[in-house]
């Protein structure tokens, strides 16, 4: 079985497009979106549409994907978000199709494949939605879980990292990578053995043109893009 893995695309068509067009490349027997699509950036609902109609995807829950249901309800909390963030979740709020809302409404938190002892995350086993596990962090804690491949999310940091038996798989972001390098995602092998990390690149002009076009406060929406 080859599974693709991919997380927090954050509204990025341009990157999006590159990733799934190498994920289908790949000829996967199942492909995993470990959540984030919302955030940053201004193409959700065309990223939703893709993944909802498409075939062979499980797909989660992030904590910006779960965020947006609270801004739905709050202005106040709205406005943090702009400020934080930019303004991604006040146009979603405004566009976002019936049948974008419902696909977001539907994602779990997690997921299981229990013939193969998989498990997926957006954060960590602890905390679903928010947990982080850096590269760098210790591993110690994995030990005893009852898992063979944990896939996580969240930190937009690619790693593949072993203890015991359990395998830790982030295949880093598709959208918003921080690692100061091209967006990434990863292809498992179960009958190898073997876990890749891969890379596409893109031309994120028109990216930058959009933040420009929504005249954006925060610099960290440019400057982010920039790091490759």
């Amino acid at each position: 079985m080859k599974i693709g893995i991919f997380a927090d695309v954050h509204g990025n068509i341009y990157a999006f497009e590159k990733i799934w067009k190498a994920l289908q490349k790949e000829s996967c027997n199942l492909y995993v979106f470990l959540g984030d699509i919302c955030g940053y950036y201004y193409y959700q609902n065309e990223i939703i549409e893709i993944l909802s109609q498409a075939r062979n995807v499980i797909s989660i829950i992030g904590n910006h994907d779960a965020l947006f249901f609270k801004v739905l309800k709050n202005n106040r909390l709205e406005n943090t978000y702009t400020e934080r963030y930019g303004k991604s979740f006040s146009i979603l709020k405004e566009t976002i199709r019936p049948k974008s809302l419902n696909f977001l409404k539907k994602l779990p938190e997690r997921f299981c494949i229990k013939e193969y002892k998989i498990v997926a995350f957006h954060g960590s086993p602890w905390d679903y939605l928010n947990g982080y596990i850096y590269p760098t962090d210790p591993i110690t804690r994995f030990q005893g879980l009852p898992y063979n491949f944990i896939l996580l999310g969240h930190t937009h940091y690619p790693m593949d990292r072993s203890i015991d038996h359990i395998r830790i798989i982030n295949p880093g972001s598709c959208g918003q990578p921080r690692d100061y390098n091209w967006p990434s995602y990863a292809v498992l092998d179960l009958e190898s053995g073997t876990c890749k990390i891969k890379r596409v690149t893109y031309n994120h002009s028109s990216l930058v043109k959009d933040i420009i076009k929504h005249r954006e406060s925060n610099r960290y929406l440019i400057d982010v893009l920039k790091r490759n």
